[in-house]
């Protein structure tokens, strides 16, 4: 997946937490499209809640992550991409293999 930097860094300047998450959610599983995996990706964004629980399906199998919305805004403000690589490295600590694309190059630089 192709995704620009210059781009990135303006969406998290200016996007408000949630349309930001959302809008990683979207790059998330664009990523896995493109990588040929059968994904499928909900999530809970309640006002009333703190926390931020994901369950993703990646080719049948099941992967549970959460994080807490204060963490969320805090990675959006440190790095453009600083959010995407948070639930990319919990899929990993869940035995999820990662591939090379631009667009995990530029989470991980």
């Amino acid at each position: 997946m192709n995704t620009s930097g210059m781009l990135r860094r303006y969406l998290a300047r200016v996007m408000d937490n949630e349309s930001y998450f959302y809008h990683v959610i979207h790059c998330v599983e664009s990523q896995l499209d493109d990588w040929g995996h059968e994904a499928v990706l909900l999530f809970n964004w309640m006002d009333a809640v703190k926390e931020i629980s994901m369950t993703f399906f990646i080719d049948g199998r099941l992967f549970l992550l959460q994080i807490s919305k204060e963490q969320a805004a805090r990675l959006q403000s440190q790095n453009a991409y600083q959010l995407d690589r948070c639930i990319w490295e919990q899929l990993m600590e869940q035995g999820f293999q990662l591939k090379n694309s631009s667009y995990i190059e530029k989470a991980f630089c």
